[in-house]
């Protein structure tokens, strides 16, 4: 493994996540997930958003927890970096603030520490990849 990868979620503004994504457009290995908060209410619009991005073999629209196997898999993609821009964060998820903390916290608590260090000793050959989390604020 060469360097380490630290996972994090932050906080940007829109200035800041447009030269965020002028950069990571040109890099092949670098999977963008650009979501638009006012467009997803519920765990079915963020799931089928990110199954369509990720390109799940099979929906998670039913299961979260097949969802998270499938952010900690991820071996059908040949990028080497993930980035998720969640555009309009204030107004994600903004009739049902249990479901905005949820997703957050199994980004935060789960799936950014699995690719962080968790897939070197789970995987064979498992390699620590990073993945990033911005949430733009209006």
């Amino acid at each position: 493994m060469t360097k380490k990868n630290k996972n994090s979620i932050e906080y940007i503004d829109s200035k800041n996540a447009d030269l965020i994504k002028e950069q990571l457009k040109t890099d092949k290995n670098i999977l963008l997930a650009e979501l638009y908060g006012k467009e997803i209410q519920t765990w079915g619009g963020y799931a089928s958003v990110i199954e369509r991005i990720f390109k799940f073999p099979t929906s998670c629209i039913d299961s979260m927890d097949r969802y998270l196997d499938w952010m900690r898999d991820l071996e059908w993609l040949e990028q080497k970096e993930f980035v998720i821009l969640i555009n309009n964060y204030n107004d994600f998820c903004k009739g049902d603030s249990s479901l905005k903390e949820e997703i957050v916290l199994d980004l935060k608590e789960t799936i950014l520490p699995f690719w962080e260090e968790e897939v070197v000793n789970s995987c064979v050959e498992g390699m620590s990849k990073s993945f990033m989390v911005y949430l733009i604020e209006d």
